[in-house]
């Protein structure tokens, strides 16, 4: 049976180095350990576990922000396993937002996972994924779904979003570059929509210019993938940092509740000179 002392006397315990040990350094296995190589590996898993109506802004690397409506927190009854929820009051326009720092990056191949649900599917314009500095965090990126269009100061993103106020009112995957001939580009994501007070997953994963996203039901099952970035017109610059970021605006006077019950960082440390 290992033991500590064995442990300390491992060269480079906890990093690529000792997972390539194990096998090929994109096996099954070592796929899986991706996320205990800590030297080599920033990997952040909140649950928001915290103490009932704590405050998301403070606690950690989160800030919440919005326009009107209730900024995420924890709710007054928490559940057992940790949610954050922000109340979008019933005016238009009202909208939440949380965000880490701009600390991610393409190039560090990041990548983002969610679980949310919302309590009233109507009348929702929401985004998720990574953006760089907003002119305004009480406001979102997207201008436009139909014809894409970033706005709020935002150059660099790669969001899955929807907005029911528009043509296309179903989700789609928007992405959009600073380096010269990166376009804002959509791929339209099936018929995905959420349901009320059903939790569904988004993932958003970088790997430098590129970027993909993923679409996955209560249960975990893929339901629907876009990739970007295979030409310079649908690519984003991977060396920008971004937030990772969540906005949920109401388009009418429809109040509801959105929860989210995870979010998990990752991206690779740096590169070893």
């Amino acid at each position: 049976m290992p033991r500590g002392n064995t442990y300390g006397g491992l060269t480079n315990p906890g990093s690529f180095r000792h997972m390539d040990r194990f096998g090929p350094s994109e096996s099954a296995l070592a796929q899986f350990l991706y996320s205990l190589a800590r030297q080599d590996v920033v990997f952040l898993h909140e649950d928001f576990l915290l103490e009932e109506g704590t405050a998301i802004t403070g606690s950690g690397i989160w800030v919440a922000a919005g326009l009107n409506g209730t900024d995420f927190a924890a709710p007054a009854t928490q559940l057992a396993s940790g949610v954050a929820q922000a109340a979008v009051n019933n005016v238009a326009a009202d909208n939440n937002t949380l965000r880490t720092g701009a600390m991610w990056l393409g190039d560090n191949n990041c990548g983002m996972e969610i679980r949310l649900h919302t309590s009233n599917n109507a009348t929702n314009l929401w985004e998720t994924g990574f953006v760089d500095p907003l002119t305004s965090f009480d406001d979102l990126a997207m201008g436009d779904i139909d014809t894409p269009a970033i706005t709020n100061g935002a150059v660099d993103v790669a969001l899955v979003a929807q907005d029911t106020g528009q043509t296309l009112t179903t989700a789609a995957f928007i992405t959009d570059g600073s380096t010269t001939n990166m376009n804002t580009t959509k791929t339209d994501l099936g018929t995905r929509t959420p349901t009320n007070s059903t939790f569904f997953t988004v993932r958003v994963q970088l790997a430098g210019d590129a970027a993909r996203c993923f679409w996955l039901d209560a249960n975990g099952s893929l339901q629907e993938s876009a990739s970007h970035g295979s030409t310079t017109a649908s690519s984003t610059e991977g060396g920008t940092l971004r937030h990772a970021w969540l906005g949920w605006e109401t388009l009418a006077t429809t109040a509801k509740t959105i929860t989210i019950d995870y979010i998990t960082l990752w991206q690779d440390r740096y590169v070893r000179v």
